[in-house]
């Protein structure tokens, strides 16, 4: 198949063997894993020199560090002697991580520290500043969160991100003392990483059928446009679902017609306690701006609405591992970011109340796109089209919830990545 009938040359359709294509996947592997900026994790997850965790970039697993001297670094983790895991731990503090296959010796900056034998069996020739671990090209930091990229060219974090910082703000720049991470919990699920990434950047569409049980006062009207509620592009591959309140409401207002309108009181009375250092970090026009979902471009999803973000980590062409983190104000009380730790777990952690639906859903999705008579029929994504505009409120192309304007930009980013500009 010629690469222009994966996607429809204006978004509107997709073919189903893109979730499960095994040549596909080894082609992302490269030209999306291996060339954008990907989520690592946390300023607040290596509070000091020596702390590290693990992690992962695509499938290449990662040791993040910060130095002696306090630098955050992130390398490949796998010893330049014969490619074993240098590190097994999840996350802890150690200056020197020592391979188990062979005793080769790493400090926290990624450089080789000792190798045993040197000597006696090496002759003294072995270089030692030519086996460092092999270091990710480029990291970078964006208000607390740590981005790595393989590729040492191409565009900087702050042109990858774009307008979606402008969003990002809304939820990382509030207070002066940032956020911190909570988690992560972790699990794998039966879908190609593109079906769950989709779904954070832009499906409100599936919340009255997918989760009805969880809001019965829908009744038949599961698919009307909500009042404030937009689907925002802020560029194609990112996307989010937002609340763009008026200025005629009271923060009050906007509040309870948000998803914090179930909190209870001592939570909202933080939130509403915060507020005039918000309007004075992020200014008044984002304070109104309330962030439902979203996701920045391949893998980190969002649920602001009820404090979770995740990396959606690729194990294969028809698995993820999902770690899910809660997200809080570093300076709130401890009790306000207990009970909000709380809330992501119970819906969106692997038990959750929404996950289950979500999970059932793209795996169902995953497996039918293996079907060989169901390759051979597109996947409307057509919701929407010709009807996007644009705010003086907020940056970005606009679409009603639900629209499909964030699925058309995020299969038209996989096109350009995978095959190039001519797939704009």
């Amino acid at each position: 198949m010629e690469h222009s009938d994966y996607v429809a040359p204006d978004g509107s359709w997709i073919k189903p063997e893109i979730f499960s294509d095994p040549a596909l996947y080894e082609i992302e592997k490269q030209r999306v894993f291996g060339r954008s900026w990907l989520l690592l994790g946390h300023e607040s997850q290596l509070p000091r020199p020596g702390s590290f965790i693990r992690t992962f970039m695509g499938e290449e697993s990662v040791l993040m560090t910060r130095d002696r001297g306090g630098r955050i670094r992130a390398h490949l983790n796998a010893c330049r002697h014969r490619g074993y895991q240098v590190c097994q731990e999840d996350r802890g503090v150690a200056h020197r991580f020592q391979c188990r296959y062979h005793g080769w010796t790493y400090d926290s900056d990624g450089s080789l520290a000792a190798v045993p034998g040197e000597a006696s069996i090496y002759y003294n020739e072995i270089d030692k500043r030519q086996w460092g671990l092999a270091a990710v090209a480029r990291v970078d930091t964006y208000k607390g969160l740590i981005f790595g990229n393989f590729d040492g060219d191409g565009p900087t974090l702050e042109e990858f991100l774009g307008d979606m910082a402008w969003y990002l703000d809304v939820i990382l720049d509030r207070r002066a003392g940032g956020t911190e991470l909570l988690g992560p919990q972790r699990w794998r699920i039966a879908s190609n990483w593109k079906v769950v990434a989709e779904n954070h950047c832009g499906d409100e569409y599936h919340v009255g059928f997918a989760h009805g049980s969880v809001f019965p006062e829908l009744g038949a009207n599961r698919a009307t446009p909500l009042r404030y509620a937009r689907e925002v592009r802020p560029a194609p591959g990112h996307g989010l679902g937002i609340n763009i309140f008026p200025d005629n409401l009271t923060p009050w207002e906007c509040l309870k017609l948000s998803a914090a309108s179930n909190y209870p009181p001592h939570v909202r009375d933080y939130l509403l306690g915060i507020q005039d250092e918000v309007v004075a970090r992020i200014g008044a026009q984002r304070a109104r701006i309330d962030l439902i979902h979203g996701a920045v471009w391949p893998n980190f999803g969002l649920v602001p609405a009820l404090n979770t973000i995740r990396i959606i980590q690729p194990r294969g062409v028809g698995e993820v591992e999902m770690w899910s983190y809660s997200i809080v104000d570093r300076d709130a009380p401890a009790e306000v970011k207990a009970w909000m730790s709380g809330l992501s777990v119970r819906t969106f952690g692997p038990a959750g109340s929404f996950e289950q639906d979500d999970a059932g859903n793209w795996s169902a999705v995953t497996h039918s796109s293996k079907g060989t008579e169901a390759r051979k029929h597109r996947l409307s994504l057509q919701m929407g089209a010709g009807h996007e505009e644009r705010s003086d409120r907020v940056p970005g192309e606009l679409g009603m919830t639900a629209s499909e304007i964030n699925q058309r930009g995020f299969y038209l980013r996989w096109m350009r990545e995978m095959f190039g500009e001519a797939c704009k």
